[in-house]
């Protein structure tokens, strides 16, 4: 155990690097790294490849048959030590809609004690903090207790879809001690969050075609509609209160840990908060904070992320679509299986008489969870008491979806640990954003873990 003085030290020595950690984050976050638009894939990979490099690993770049490179940096203090992962990503999200951004989402800017761009929270600033924390306790220490092991995956805001067989051909990189995957956030007042996983998702999207081409509107009285064909096909998947209606869609799920609840009722978070972060006018339930943490946590989704169909420009055409498209998404629990929900998912569309409307995979995250008894888990507590003063918010997983499956499939431990970025960090929309404040005491938490161990 590193005594508490070189903590203090090790913590000291984050702040006075803190300047370096805005200026590697504002150059690593100019690099484009799309993955939906399939931009810049080298350059983010030569980027993270330096962030590494900058901070005393050893780099590979590692092909990924059909997808962007996977960077492995690793720091082996000695063979004997056991490996802690740290998960990250460095492609984002597309910045649509553009004209909804106060600066470039690739040109950085400190403004209100925020650090603004796209990938600042989600996750470049989660790698960049992470190195320089890292080589912070090498610094004051002169050695880290464990073997450390970054992977950054180039296309997880796409669903990794190429990286399951990579996976497969390199097990021993995903397994160890304990993985840390992405970050959690902060909460609107600060607290930091403890996952202990991830929600699964499945991706599809449901087309239908009613005649070969539009037709006049007039025609509506004889003929059918694509759109309107659509919305009965949806209609049939989710109650009004949000249950998935297809039948054995939580099948495998498990009743809910009684430890876990329990940390759930200590929570002091509320979704309520969700009412001034997005503006929404309903948050749904229940009366109570512990009933809607709950349906928040525990809760399944299906949710209609975008449709099209007929005619949307300007003005009016007055047509009767013959084809008609939707995007949706299922956020699914440990227990449940991305690719036999799909099947259950063209089954009840079938049964429903909606054979017609063809349903394509895009994308799946198995959902996984840990034990929060395990040492890593454990090592990340000791951490955020020592540098919060107090307990995170500890969540069973987190509500998104990750890449957690891939190390808990071979026996990794995979929590999420505090991260750089807070509720309203807007991931995934425009204006996303770090408080740096946040991000300065996540370092220091990473540091904390680290020495834990």
């Amino acid at each position: 155990m590193i005594d508490t003085a070189d903590r203090q030290k090790v913590y000291s020595v984050v702040d006075s690097r803190f300047d370096d950690f805005v200026r590697e984050l504002s150059e690593y976050t100019r690099v484009a790294t799309i993955s939906a638009q399939g931009t810049k894939f080298a350059e983010g990979a030569e980027a993270t490849r330096k962030v590494l490099e900058a901070h005393a690993a050893r780099v590979r770049v590692m092909p990924e048959e059909g997808g962007p490179p996977v960077v492995v940096g690793e720091i082996e203090e000695d063979p004997s030590l056991p490996w802690v992962i740290l998960y990250n990503h460095y492609d984002v999200q597309p910045v649509d809609p553009l004209d909804e951004w106060e600066s470039d989402p690739f040109d950085p800017v400190v403004r209100d004690g925020k650090l603004f761009g796209r990938g600042t929270s989600d996750t470049k600033g989660n790698c960049v903090a992470q190195a320089i924390a890292i080589q912070a306790v090498r610094d004051v220490v002169g050695r880290l207790p464990v073997n450390v092991r970054y992977l950054l995956d180039g296309e997880e805001e796409s669903g990794s879809p190429h990286l399951p067989p990579f996976a497969d051909a390199h097990p021993e990189l995903f397994r160890g001690l304990g993985a840390t995957i992405e970050a959690a956030n902060h909460a609107a007042g600060g607290k930091p969050v403890l996952s202990l996983g991830s929600k699964g998702i499945l991706s599809v999207e449901l087309g239908v075609r009613t005649a070969k081409v539009d037709q006049h509107s007039s025609l509506a009285t004889v003929l059918p509609n694509a759109a309107w064909r659509l919305i009965g096909a949806l209609r049939t998947l989710r109650s009004e209160n949000g249950k998935v209606l297809i039948e054995g869609f939580e099948d495998g799920v498990p009743s809910p840990d009684p430890e876990m609840l329990r940390y759930l009722r200590k929570n002091s978070a509320d979704p309520l908060a969700y009412k001034e972060i997005y503006g929404v006018t309903e948050v749904f339930g229940g009366k109570t904070r512990y009933m809607r943490l709950k349906r928040y946590m525990y809760g399944t989704t299906c949710t209609i992320d975008g449709m099209w169909s007929g005619y949307t420009g300007a003005g009016h055409k007055t047509v009767n679509p013959a084809v008609a498209h939707a995007k949706l998404d299922f956020r699914l629990l440990p227990g449940q299986r991305p690719d036999a929900v799909f099947d259950k998912l063209v089954a009840h569309l079938r049964n429903k008489g909606f054979g017609d409307v063809a349903v394509e995979k895009h994308s799946t995250f198995e959902p996984a969870s840990s034990s929060i008894r395990e040492r890593l888990p454990q090592a990340i507590l000791a951490a955020v008491r020592e540098v919060y003063g107090g307990e995170p918010l500890v969540y069973p997983w987190s509500a998104g979806s990750s890449t957690t499956w891939f190390f808990t499939r071979v026996g990794t431990p995979s929590p999420h640990p505090p991260g750089v970025g807070y509720d309203g960090s807007r991931a995934h929309a425009p204006n996303e954003n770090i408080r740096l404040e946040d991000a300065r005491r996540s370092m220091k938490a990473i540091a904390g873990m680290i020495m834990a161990l």
